[in-house]
């Protein structure tokens, strides 16, 4: 039976061949649709949806986004469990600030263990944000943590399974391959849309589920290798197939046609894209890396759509939702960076640029709208005149309203000085006044860049050009984004920086500083940890330092470790008695920690933010001491 229905299949197409071959060339257009016609009869297993088990792919496709809404709950109810346990900490302990003995213990066993070894866990031992070099020059990207690691592996090997499970049972080899065609194609299209929804900086899950997008761009990475790996497998299948009933000739013609062609090319931009994102790659040439991204993914979703289109077929709908997403995402981000930095009344946002020791630079963003600033966030910034696409992140490091009270008269313990500046900072004229207030409402916001390469070293190469080492220039802002942790509900809160990392921590200091003069918040030990690589460095953050130590009550409450690690003589470096105390050589947060526990206010927040072999010795340290006390661990990072 089956050999006659193929007989007659053969005898039809080549009947209709040698129609073909004696007709006129003005049917230019209908022979090529009949030449189409002939390859799908020739090729049944090969085209649309013949051949393809299309319940069970739909069965699938909502077993996935089953799995990964189930994954969004479950971290949204955590999210809440955990701050709705910080809001009652912060309440009880807030009017009674001195009665924190309950907080600062551990009440489960249970939860210590999670969090040693699952979710403050690195991958291996130790390594988790240090990235692995090949060479000086070489870099292949950071490691994922054990929780991280788990999600992905399950992510990973369910879409393996739900590739897999096809009716291996059927003689014809064709109709398994166009089954596999099918489910691969399926879930390739499905996982366009998280891998999309991942990449965005304005991701509403990330202020949802408070996650950072730190965490949502591994995801991102794995969730498009995944999709560009099913693609691959789609087109294999559908080659083999048709490659098998009319060989490459056919194939020829069968590419011809919009809907292959544009396939081919969907699936040549999504390999094109896993290829130039290899870590060493992206590393080296990030932002020629990030432009080129951009068009290999507006090509790959045209290539896509276009195909799908012409096929009619069901999973059409998916990419008419990325590019929607997608262009919402960039209208969000114009209206947002043309809201804040245009006006009007006062044109364009400036940046006041100022060179400093150690190679980097001071921007202070004079906006041209007052911006809702919020401590631990970050912010993305544009130069026009030096780089014209180029977006980088940067942590906040001070943001205020020029202050219109009379200053404060404060006895004053200031940052022990080395190198006076060449010039007069660009915030020093109002740098000595603080405000009695402590409203979100911000109109300079200032950021500390060091010079790397790119934007960034052309930045600080034009900032060094000019004779009193400052410049302004038109710049733009987009942001704030993160800075979901919130540590007025701690009654311990330590902060490690390392290096330009201080930018994400001198925000909290003084945000908890000002609530602890307002009694509104619970916090009565507050330790900053700065490691350094030289002196110079201190000049970074030196003006908000002195804002800080000059606070109302801070001497009550903060005090100030700083860690010189190649100072010039050791008489450079000298501790002190005071609260302020400087040391030489490396940080070592395990004996910090020990230290802190041991006289240990109710519960303990530690946040550090700094290069990734420092992060991951302040991780090593809180693990250690996780199930000693109650203790939380945020960590800051920018890996990509």
């Amino acid at each position: 039976m089956h050999s006659h229905h193929s007989h007659s299949h053969l005898h039809s197409a080549f009947g209709r061949a040698a129609e073909m071959a004696v007709a006129p060339r003005g049917l230019t257009s209908e022979l090529n649709a009949l030449a189409n016609a002939t390859v799908q009869e020739l090729s049944p297993y090969a085209h649309g949806l013949s051949g393809v088990d299309q319940t069970a792919n739909y069965l699938f496709a909502a077993v996935l986004c089953v799995s990964l809404g189930g994954l969004c709950v479950l971290t949204l109810l955590f999210r809440w469990a955990t701050m709705g346990n910080a809001h009652i900490r912060h309440l009880l302990t807030m009017s009674n600030p001195d009665r924190q003995v309950y907080w600062a213990q551990n009440h489960t066993s249970i939860w210590p263990k999670i969090k040693k070894h699952l979710l403050y866990a690195p991958l291996g031992r130790n390594r988790h944000n240090k990235e692995i070099q090949l060479s000086s020059a070489i870099s292949i990207g950071t490691l994922p943590s054990r929780f991280h690691t788990l999600l992905l592996t399950v992510y990973l090997f369910s879409n393996i399974a739900y590739c897999l499970v096809l009716h291996w049972g059927t003689e014809d080899r064709a109709a398994v391959i166009a089954e596999l065609r099918g489910r691969s194609g399926e879930l390739a299209a499905l996982n366009i849309i998280p891998t999309m929804l991942f990449a965005m900086r304005n991701n509403p899950l990330i202020p949802l589920l408070r996650v950072s997008y730190d965490t949502f761009n591994l995801l991102h990475r794995w969730c498009a290798r995944v999709c560009a790996i099913e693609s691959i497998v789609h087109t294999i299948c559908y080659l083999v197939n048709v490659i098998d009933s009319v060989g490459y000739d056919g194939l020829k013609d069968n590419l011809a046609t919009p809907s292959y062609a544009w396939g081919m090319v969907g699936t040549c931009a999504f390999t094109m894209i896993i290829v130039q994102a290899f870590s060493p790659l992206r590393h080296a040439f990030y932002e020629t890396f990030l432009n080129l991204h951009r068009v290999l993914v507006l090509l790959g979703l045209i290539g896509v759509y276009v195909h799908l289109e012409k096929h009619k077929l069901p999973q059409t709908p998916y990419i008419k939702f990325v590019i929607i997403l997608w262009g919402l995402e960039w209208l969000s981000r114009f209206v947002r960076v043309a809201y804040y930095n245009f006006s009007l009344k006062s044109g364009m946002s400036r940046a006041h640029v100022e060179a400093l020791p150690g190679e980097a630079c001071r921007v202070t963003f004079e906006l041209a709208r007052s911006w809702n600033y919020i401590p631990g966030s970050h912010v993305h910034v544009y130069f026009p005149t030096v780089g014209l696409w180029a977006s980088h992140p940067f942590s906040v490091a001070w943001a205020e309203t020029k202050p219109r009270s009379a200053p404060l008269e404060i006895e004053m313990e200031k940052l022990p000085s080395w190198n006076m500046p060449k010039h007069q900072s660009v915030i020093s004229h109002y740098k000595t006044q603080i405000s009695d207030s402590d409203g979100p409402e911000v109109t300079h916001v200032s950021l500390i860049i060091r010079a790397r390469s790119g934007m960034t070293r052309k930045l600080y190469e034009k900032a060094c050009a000019s004779p009193s080492g400052m410049i302004t220039l038109p710049g733009a802002m987009e942001g704030p984004y993160g800075g979901h942790e919130k540590l007025a509900s701690y009654g311990t809160a330590v902060l490690f920086a390392g290096g330009v990392g201080i930018t994400h921590c001198v925000g909290y200091v003084h945000r908890l500083l000002t609530q602890y003069s307002q009694g509104t918040c619970s916090t009565r030990r507050i330790l900053l940890v700065w490691s350094v690589p030289t002196t110079e460095a201190l000049e970074w953050a030196r003006p908000w330092m002195d804002q800080i130590l000059k606070m109302e009550g801070r001497k009550e409450v903060l005090r100030v470790q700083l860690f010189v690690t190649k100072p010039r003589n050791q008489n450079e470096v000298n501790s002190r008695t005071g609260t302020v105390q400087m040391f030489p050589g490396r940080c070592n947060p395990s004996t910090v920690l020990e230290k802190e526990v041991a006289e240990q206010v109710g519960a303990m927040g530690v946040v550090v933010c700094g290069p990734g072999a420092f992060a991951d010795s302040v991780r090593a340290a809180v693990r250690k001491k996780v199930d000693v006390g109650n203790i939380t661990f945020h960590e800051e990072a920018f890996t990509y």
